[in-house]
């Protein structure tokens, strides 16, 4: 197998469920460190347009989105599966909400001034980072709730887990991990990765206990590379076959689509079509940079329309 290719950077909190997830699974990975703002010049050949990080590398295959990155660690390396039968709709359906209503309210706290500890390194990154982020947001389908809805909602979901795990479990749905656990951790790592907030857990014995429990699977590291071997891996490699299927009524394999997320960082991605159906969404791309790719993403959460 191709080496595995995180394009993150370190403030990321979707970047650190997809490092805790490899850590916990034992898998030796690559760490391109990209910008925290625009431009990412690498990341956006291979991509095509599609600008959240974490981006996963598989030599001239590129997959998007954690939820999809998780199904494709899922079966690698050691550990339980992060989908385990008896709780999978549980699971998936506790990941998906945090992923969207739960993450909404800890960008809210994260930026609270009290909790944004070191967040930026000078008022220059400050300035840079809020005019990015206002042009990653345009055209958005979602709403960051005010501070005290923000709290409220926050101060339930923890007394909710405490409850959970109140019985001695060491993670959410019992003796082993599922993507519930990974996509809760990287949401309460990255509110109280400020310190302005650390009563909040110091006050909730288990989860606490959770909390470093998971926090330690995030300790592993990748081996650094630069842009350029990553490209060229890109170039060298060939993409994977795929199943040429669509569902999509009228977009046959083979037309020109944009893809991109309904909710926010809604700027496309252009290729052919390759695949679609309730799982995921695959298209080819050319990039003189980076040869033949295929660019994957999942389904929920992604539309596809035609290419002008």
């Amino acid at each position: 197998m191709a080496e595995l290719i995180l394009h993150h950077y370190p403030e990321s909190p979707f970047s650190e469920k997809v490092r805790a997830i490899l850590g916990a699974k034992g898998l030796p990975w690559r760490s391109l460190q990209v910008s925290m703002v625009m431009p990412r010049p690498a990341t956006i050949a291979l991509t095509g347009g599609y600008r959240r990080i974490p981006v996963l590398q598989v030599g001239a295959d590129v997959y998007c989105d954690t939820a999809l990155i998780a199904e494709y660690l899922d079966h690698m390396g050691s550990g339980p599966s992060l989908f385990p039968a008896g709780n999978r709709l549980a699971a998936q359906t506790l990941a998906r909400w945090v992923d969207t209503e739960l993450f909404w309210a800890a960008v809210t706290l994260r930026f609270l001034p009290e909790n944004m500890g070191g967040f930026f390194a000078d008022p220059a990154s400050a300035q840079a980072f809020a005019e990015d982020r206002a042009n990653f947001a345009q055209g958005a389908q979602v709403r960051r709730p005010p501070v005290d809805e923000a709290k409220a909602r926050y101060a339930r979901f923890l007394a909710e887990m405490e409850a959970q795990l109140g019985d001695g479990r060491p993670y959410l749905f019992g003796a082993e991990w599922s993507v519930a656990d990974f996509a809760v951790y990287h949401m309460l790592w990255f509110i109280h990765a400020g310190g302005g907030m650390a009563d909040w857990l110091a006050s909730r014995a288990h989860i606490s206990a959770w909390m470093d429990r998971m926090r330690a699977f995030g300790q592993h590291g990748g081996e650094d590379i630069e842009a350029d071997e990553a490209l060229a891996i890109a170039r060298e490699a060939d993409p994977l076959a795929i199943d040429l299927t669509s569902d999509l009524p009228g977009i046959p394999p083979g037309t020109t689509v944009d893809v991109a997320p309904v909710d926010y960082g809604v700027m496309p991605s252009r290729g052919t079509l390759l695949h679609c159906d309730t799982d995921s969404i695959v298209i080819r791309r050319e990039h003189a940079l980076t040869g033949a790719v295929n660019v994957h993403f999942p389904r929920h959460g992604f539309g596809v329309k035609r290419g002008d």
